[in-house]
């Protein structure tokens, strides 16, 4: 839909015998791609049917793609699908699998930071229903902060409309009526803000993820929680633009029967290869909103543990009060006796 009127993309011709496999040998022809990201996001478009030989080979196309030179618009938009799908991906730990996840998250952070530099635009977005990149471009002199949110939709997939990018504030907003899933608040050094001579740029860029699906933590077991993962990156020319604070909010989603017993703020450590606490603290947990704070930026969460709420059946509650009646009364009973007999 285009300025309310319907249009069609013009068609793509596909090899529908090709697999996966097929595909990553072919990567070497500049003049394929399109074609070959196409075929890549529909082949792993039922992410429940992969394998992790399959999660493997798909991350690794997708992020020569993402990696590649020649990669148009369209190109990168197919491999940020095929991701958003492989996080839907379910099976268990595979090493190689892994490696060529994490690998991919690192080509995203990359990917965020540079990609409005590539288009030569103040701001470019691609979102997905499991993954956001976002890329801007700002002169450091105009800001005092950034803050990136993510608003709460009725379907919990991320939709273009709802994903937020406020340039220059200087503490975290939500504008009312709004509910933040997730949320990061970048502030600069009050040198970055001062007048300067020479203009600089900062380059910026968040990832969101709707889980935590590549970063497999040897430490954590996440149960049937639904972790989110937000990576933030900044570049700059000068040290001034070094964050001075970075404050995160999240949301996280909780099951029935459920309520939230303990949480902590972490960031990926891609030299332990798990998550880490290091520079980064915990505030309240109010509202239902878990509140991080740290010293820099990476790929960070809230790791959060819950207890279940029993209901016990209405028979054993007075079963129980009885007892404690009967208890009390020869608590009572065994006073009175001895005050007597003294």
């Amino acid at each position: 839909m285009k300025n309310g009127t319907l249009s069609f993309c013009p068609p793509q011709v596909l090899q529908c015998d090709q697999t996966l496999s097929d595909i990553q040998q072919n990567l070497t022809s500049p003049a394929d791609l399109e074609m070959l990201a196409s075929s890549t996001q529909i082949l792993t478009s039922n992410p429940e049917e992969l394998t992790a030989e399959n999660v493997t080979t798909a991350a690794q196309i997708a992020n020569t793609l993402l990696l590649s030179p020649n990669a148009t618009e369209t190109v990168r938009v197919a491999a940020v699908a095929t991701v958003s799908q492989l996080l839907n991906a379910s099976m268990p730990d595979d090493s190689q699998e892994n490696n060529a996840t994490l690998g991919l998250t690192v080509t995203l952070d990359q990917l965020s930071v540079n990609l409005s530099q590539s288009l030569n635009t103040s701001q470019s977005q691609v979102v997905q229903p499991n993954l956001v990149v976002q890329s801007a471009q700002i002169p450091a002199a105009d800001t005092q902060g950034v803050q990136f949110t993510s608003l709460s939709g009725t379907s919990g997939s991320f939709v273009a409309d709802r994903i937020q990018l406020n340039t220059n504030v200087s503490t975290v907003v939500v504008e009312n009526g709004f509910v933040a899933d997730a949320l990061i608040y970048i502030r600069f050094t009050p040198e970055a803000v001062s007048g300067r001579q020479k203009p600089s740029n900062v380059s910026l860029g968040f990832v969101l993820y709707q889980n935590d699906r590549f970063f497999r933590s040897r430490r954590y077991r996440r149960g049937r929680a639904t972790i989110r993962v937000l990576s933030a990156s900044v570049r700059g020319q000068e040290r001034s633009v070094v964050p001075q604070h970075v404050e995160m909010l999240f949301r996280p989603t909780m099951m029935n029967g459920t309520s939230l017993y303990d949480f902590a703020c972490v960031f990926w450590d891609y030299s332990l290869q798990d998550w880490s606490t290091d520079g980064c603290s915990k505030g309240n947990a109010s509202d239902g909103v878990l509140r991080c704070f740290c010293n820099h930026t990476t790929n960070f969460a809230a790791l959060w543990s819950f207890r279940e709420k029993y209901q016990y059946a209405e028979a054993l509650d007075m079963i129980s009060i009885v007892g404690l009646s009967f208890s009390i009364l020869g608590l009572v009973v065994t006073i009175i006796h001895h005050i007597k007999v003294k």
